[in-house]
C-alpha cells in the first residue's frame, strides 16, 4: 500500500513539474511578444553602438559609460514587462484564483523563468562588448603615468548587467503580483530607473558604489579597476535576486529566499566596504 501511495505521489509531482515547465515556455513566448522588451532591445543597441563608435574616448569616459548606458534602457523595459506579467492574475480581464490547476506560486515561478528573455539579450550584448573591445584593443582609462589605452572590462563587470536585469525583473514581478492597479507602480518604477540609470556616475563616490544597482568602475578617483569589489558586488546583486524572488512568492520557500537573499546582499555590501581601496 505504501509503495502505491509513493508511486502516485511521484507521478503527481512529475506531472506538476511538467505543467510548470510547459507554462514557463508559454510565459517565455509571451515575454518575447512584449513590445516593451523590443523597445528596450532597440534603444539599448542604439546606445551601445553610438557609445562604441561615436563617443569620444577621453580619460575613462567610454570605459565607464558604455556598459551602464547600454543596459539601463533594458532595465526599464524589463520592469514594464515584469509588472504586467506579475499582475496578470489580478487583472480584471484574466483573474485567476490560487485554487487554479497551478497555484499562484507555480505561475509566478513560470513568469520568473521568462526573465531569461531580457537577461539573455543582455548576456549577448555584454559578450559582444567584451569580445569587441578585446579585438579593437581596449579603452582608455586613467591619466598621466597611470593612463592605459588597452583597458577591457573584466568578466565580473560584464556579469553585473545581466544580474541587474534579473534584479529588476524579479522585483517587477513581485510588485505586479501584489498591486491591484499596476499603473502607478509602472510610472514610479520607470522614473526611478531612468533617474538612477541616466546619472550612473553619481553612484561612483562615497559609499554609494557598494549598494548601487549598476556599479561603475574605476571607482571614485582611482585609475584602476578593483576586481575584488567587482565580484563582491556581483554577489550583492545575486542576493537581491534571491530577495525579490522570495518576495514574489507566498509559500514555504518565501522566508528562506528573502532571508538568504538579504543576508547575502548585506554581507556583500560589508565586504565591499572592507576591501575597497576607497
Amino acid at each position: 500500500m505504501t509503495s502505491v501511495v509513493l508511486a502516485a505521489t511521484r507521478t503527481v509531482e512529475a506531472n506538476r513539474r511538467a505543467a510548470i515547465a510547459q507554462l514557463a515556455r508559454i510565459e517565455t513566448l509571451s515575454m518575447l511578444r512584449r513590445v516593451s522588451i523590443w523597445i528596450g532591445v532597440a534603444v539599448s543597441l542604439a546606445f551601445i553602438v553610438t557609445g562604441a563608435v561615436a563617443q569620444e574616448d577621453w580619460s575613462s569616459q567610454k570605459y565607464q559609460s558604455l556598459v551602464p548606458l547600454g543596459v539601463f534602457p533594458m532595465t526599464m523595459a524589463t520592469f514594464v514587462a515584469g509588472v504586467r506579467s506579475g499582475n496578470r492574475d489580478r487583472s480584471t480581464r484574466g483573474a485567476l484564483a490560487d485554487e487554479a490547476p497551478l497555484g499562484g506560486d507555480q505561475r509566478t515561478a513560470a513568469r520568473l523563468a521568462s526573465l531569461i528573455v531580457p537577461v539573455g539579450f543582455v548576456v549577448v550584448a555584454m559578450a559582444a562588448i567584451g569580445v569587441g573591445s578585446r579585438i579593437e584593443g581596449g579603452f582608455r582609462v586613467g591619466d598621466g603615468q597611470f593612463r592605459t589605452d588597452s583597458a577591457v572590462h573584466s568578466v565580473g563587470e560584464l556579469l553585473q548587467p545581466p544580474l541587474v536585469v534579473a534584479v529588476v525583473g524579479a522585483a517587477a514581478i513581485a510588485i505586479g503580483r501584489w498591486v491591484v492597479r499596476p499603473g502607478p507602480a509602472l510610472v514610479v518604477g520607470v522614473v526611478v530607473l531612468f533617474a538612477t540609470g541616466s546619472v550612473y556616475w553619481m553612484w561612483n563616490a562615497g559609499y554609494a558604489y557598494a549598494t548601487a544597482l549598476m556599479q561603475v568602475h574605476p571607482l571614485g578617483d582611482l585609475d584602476v579597476v578593483h576586481i575584488p569589489t567587482v565580484f563582491l558586488h556581483d554577489l550583492y546583486l545575486l542576493g537581491l535576486v534571491g530577495l525579490f524572488v522570495g518576495l514574489s512568492l507566498r509559500g514555504a520557500s518565501r522566508p528562506r529566499l528573502v532571508m538568504g537573499g538579504a543576508v547575502l546582499a548585506g554581507l556583500s555590501v560589508a565586504a565591499q566596504l572592507a576591501v575597497s581601496p576607497l
